[in-house]
């Protein structure tokens, strides 16, 4: 009985907490191809920059894989910034952007070392 009420409660739970936020977003990132540099990756895990968003707050979390002394990161929509960053990174170090306030659309994040793009990707906010 104790399970069947805790499933029930549970499942109303979400139905009321999807009534109330009806207006929430949905965060996708989508990796481009970018130019090697100074080499292509065989795996994803061995590329120097990793990137994922939390699909439903929107946290932008932005990881190095290798020590970096002069890196620029930039978020950009239709050639206007909304972050531009010049970092230097140590191994293992990661850098977090909130979305949760940016407009539905379609945001490009750009990894920039020496004038090179090392990571590149298309992050598209939609109204759920």
């Amino acid at each position: 009985m104790k399970k069947v009420l805790l499933s029930f409660m549970l499942g109303m739970s979400f139905l009321f907490f999807g009534a109330v936020n009806a207006e929430a977003k949905m965060y996708i990132l989508k990796p481009k191809p970018t130019t090697p540099f100074p080499y292509r990756p065989k795996a994803p895990a061995f590329h120097p920059v990793l990137a994922d968003i939390d699909a439903e707050t929107g946290e932008l979390t932005v990881l190095f894989n290798t020590a970096i002394s002069s890196a620029e990161i930039t978020i950009a929509q239709n050639g206007v910034v909304y972050e531009s960053d010049n970092i230097s990174a140590v191994y293992g170090q990661t850098f977090v952007y909130d979305m949760s306030s940016y407009d539905e659309g379609d945001y490009s994040l750009l990894i920039a070392v020496d004038g090179g793009i090392i990571a590149e990707f298309t992050i598209s906010i939609e109204d759920e």
